[in-house]
């Protein structure tokens, strides 16, 4: 399973609605159940708030947190995970960091990719769970 930058945050920061959703996949994660993975590129994503909010104590917390969570690989993004995004960036457009998310669960040989709101439903083979298939419409934001 690979978990991107969203679902994370979800967790660390716990914002409702999605925090329940993702503690609960994280936990089977913590307990070694589920093998998960993401991407180097996450912790990038986690950190800017807490840096641009000038915390370096946060931003730190938060790498410290992220980097020695038990059962969650850090999949680094290196020459040929670029390349692979380009390639997702090529077929799917959005956002870039979508594209690099998508390129290192393929690179991780994950089979499911675990986001919140990105429209996808399936990559190359790989299942997407979206965090807001699993609310009710009227509990999702802006609804």
């Amino acid at each position: 399973m690979h978990v991107d930058a969203r679902v994370l945050a979800y967790h660390l920061l716990g914002r409702p609605p999605y925090a329940d959703l993702a503690r609960l996949l994280l936990d089977g994660v913590r307990s070694g159940k589920i093998e998960a993975q993401t991407s180097s590129l996450s912790l990038f994503q986690l950190l800017a708030e807490p840096y641009r909010a000038g915390s370096e104590e946060a931003a730190g917390r938060v790498a410290r947190y992220v980097s020695a969570f038990p059962g969650l690989d850090m999949v680094p993004v290196g020459t040929s995970v670029a390349r692979q995004a380009a390639q997702v960036q090529a077929r799917l457009g959005g956002r870039p960091e979508r594209s690099i998310q998508v390129a290192t669960a393929l690179s991780g040989d994950a089979d499911l990719f675990v986001t919140r709101g990105s429209g996808l439903r399936r990559i190359a083979g790989m299942e997407v769970l979206d965090l807001d298939d699993y609310l009710e419409p009227a509990d999702r934001p802006g609804a």
